[in-house]
């Protein structure tokens, strides 16, 4: 307080206890802790204002108002008497305290194990308090109750309960595939004697099975070891769905072995299928730098995090659509609190992130596939800077829409206009196959013009092939790449570039 914090999910400031309903629903808010705060802090006393200086809302303007020092005893008994509207009951304490030469009163309350906590009925039919009835959450700096998501969120918070802890409904041991068990333990760099258990002893060493069969398999090790965990959990995989280039189609690969499989194969067939490169040359002709159309790194990241953070209670699968200008990654489920989307847009560092399958977490971390908890935004962030592509641009904006969705936007130098600075020199160098590959129709007809004409543009292309602009400058990007053309200009804005057989 004496930095002039601004209020916050876990800070409140009220001039009186006047404010009956606002400091009741506070103090349920700060009880049910939605963003997994250490305590909540309610000032009387304190006034507040916004502080456009500071870019800050709701600070605590100094010298602080205060409290007569005989109110502080009745004061202290009408909150007392107030908090008594809360169900379970709330933990709090009263502390008497002094700035500025004034009194104050602070309320520090501590988040509840006991809750949901809820408002009651009879503090909605008092006159003096006149606040609705109900389980109120605190995401941001104001009180509130929660959208039908939050409820569930905040329901499934206070039962302790992780689906992927739970057993699964119909998998037994012998649905998890020793194979795969083994594996995993070789890549975690078990020792001979633990990687060589007999099948059952080893799913008790994992805490796979459980039930009063002791074979009952637990939803995380379906997840982890069935070769088609989507058998026993609906929604269990990947569908990486493409736009053909100049068609109207898509195209649908489905990645639906264990969890960390997928994590491993699914930025192998991106890399394969949509990432593609340029050699960059600056223009006095003394550097070079290769950018990508998405950097790895960033599709890797985005793949592994969507993997790990799917609530898998829901059927919904992992969605990854790959167009020619953009990637999305899209979940059926919002990030844990504390956490918003908000905070994805605008933060890199996520400590004390909740997950909601901590066994995946602690065994993907095992195997390497994330480097620390809560990292793989920044790396994902950092990899799309230092390629020149655009941020990442998280969504839903609102609170009630129920799933996240990322954006990656391609590196400028791959659209048409080559974005809105041209960097120099550019020479198409990879993201097509080896040159003794097959030729298809549109590469046919680039190298036609060129022996026709000496020369083949884009747009001589597209006329030539009957084809998209895009579609003619890929294919003769390709055939750069391979050595089959050699690219003339100065830059992807340079109106007279053209492609001619090597001299």
């Amino acid at each position: 307080m004496e930095r002039g914090l601004p209020e916050s999910d876990c800070v409140e400031y009220k001039r009186s206890d006047t404010f009956a309903a606002k400091i009741l629903k506070t103090a349920c808010a700060f009880a049910d802790n939605y963003n997994n705060r250490e305590l909540g802090l309610l000032f009387i006393g304190v006034d507040e204002v916004d502080d456009p200086s500071r870019d800050a809302k709701a600070v605590p303007v100094r010298p602080i108002a205060g409290v007569a020092p005989e109110s502080v005893e009745p004061i202290e008994n009408r909150l007392k008497a107030l908090f008594a509207n809360v169900h379970p009951r709330v933990d709090y304490t009263l502390v008497e305290g002094e700035l500025d030469g004034r009194t104050y009163i602070a309320v520090a309350v501590e988040p509840g194990a006991a809750g949901p906590y809820e408002t009651s009925a009879k503090a909605e039919a008092d006159k003096k308090i006149d606040l609705k009835a109900g389980r109120y959450i605190r995401p941001a700096r104001d009180s509130r109750l929660p959208n039908g998501r939050e409820e569930f969120e905040l329901l499934r918070k206070f039962a302790d309960f992780h689906f992927s802890s739970e057993l699964n409904a119909t998998a037994t041991l012998d649905d998890l595939s020793y194979d795969y068990m083994r594996e995993y333990m070789v890549r975690i760099g078990a020792r001979e004697d633990t990687r060589s258990l007999p099948k059952a002893e080893m799913a008790r060493a994992l805490g796979l099975v459980g039930g009063a069969s002791g074979e009952r398999a637990r939803d995380f090790a379906v997840l982890m070891f069935a070769e088609r965990p989507a058998d026993f959990i609906p929604g269990a995989y990947v569908n990486v769905i493409r736009e053909v280039e100049g068609t109207d189609r898509m195209t649908s690969e489905v990645f639906d072995g264990p969890a960390w499989v997928q994590a491993l194969r699914v930025p192998d067939y991106l890399e394969e299928t949509a990432m593609r490169t340029l050699v960059l040359r600056s223009p006095e002709r003394t550097g070079r730098r290769t950018v990508y159309s998405w950097p790895r790194a960033m599709f890797a990241e985005l793949a592994t995090n969507a993997i790990l953070h799917k609530d898998y209670s829901r059927p919904n699968y992992v969605g990854i659509y790959v167009y020619a200008d953009r990637m999305t990654f899209v979940n059926h489920n919002r990030p844990l609190p504390p956490v918003t989307i908000e905070d994805l847009n605008e933060r890199e560092s996520f400590d004390g992130r909740g997950y909601v399958n901590p066994e995946l977490k602690d065994m993907f971390f095992a195997l390497g596939l994330i480097e620390s908890f809560g990292s793989g935004v920044c790396r994902a962030k950092h990899a799309m800077r230092d390629n020149g592509s655009p941020a990442l641009v998280y969504e839903p904006a609102n609170d009630a829409d129920n799933y996240t969705m990322v954006t990656a936007l391609i590196q400028p130098e791959f659209l048409e206009d080559g974005g809105a600075e041209a960097p120099g020199d550019k020479r198409p160098a990879a993201g097509a196959p080896s040159n003794g590959a097959e030729l298809n129709s549109v590469e046919q007809a680039a190298l036609a013009v060129a022996i026709r004409d000496g020369k083949v543009t884009s747009r001589g292309l597209e006329e030539e092939a009957r084809v998209s602009r895009p579609t003619a400058t890929k294919a003769l990007r390709g055939l750069a790449g391979r050595g089959l053309l050699e690219w003339h200009g100065t830059s992807t804005t340079d109106g007279f570039q053209y492609y001619s057989l090597p001299q």
